[in-house]
């Protein structure tokens, strides 16, 4: 079981790594801190000025999960996409990757198999017919 040393490492963590990706899609879609902080202050009903979301990009203050997910919907993304270090994205894409190469593998089996049962089927009914055909069916 986690310690509470442990559990607070974690989320530090996810604090510093939810900090880095609302910075990095904030940038992304071209909004500054002070659209950011206006639209946040729409959603939540109180006030939110840009110097608290340099601070919360920065990680120099916590966010509250309204908060957090006023964000996501300002900037118009999932939730889960702002919880998710690039490592970790890209460890998913290499393996999503993977998992492809072996599925355009066997699709490309598939494929050569099915035509050749489709060759076979086609040679078996021309050899009926023809046999049908001197049997004088």
């Amino acid at each position: 079981m986690e310690g509470h040393h442990q559990m607070r490492e974690r989320q530090t963590e996810f604090s510093k790594v939810f900090a880095r990706r609302m910075r990095d899609e904030r940038s992304r879609s071209g909004m500054s801190q002070s659209v950011l902080a206006e639209r946040m202050s729409a959603l939540l009903g109180y006030g939110v000025d840009s110097s608290s979301v340099t601070r919360i990009e920065q990680g120099k203050r916590g966010l509250r999960l309204d908060e957090a997910v006023a964000i996501a919907q300002v900037l118009g993304v999932p939730m889960a996409v702002l919880l998710r270090d690039r490592r970790s994205i890209d460890d998913e894409i290499d393996q999503l990757r993977q998992e492809l190469s072996l599925a355009e593998w066997r699709e490309a089996r598939a494929r050569d198999e099915l035509r050749e049962c489709q060759e076979a089927v086609q040679g078996l009914k021309e050899r009926v017919a023809r046999l049908e055909s001197e049997r004088g069916d």
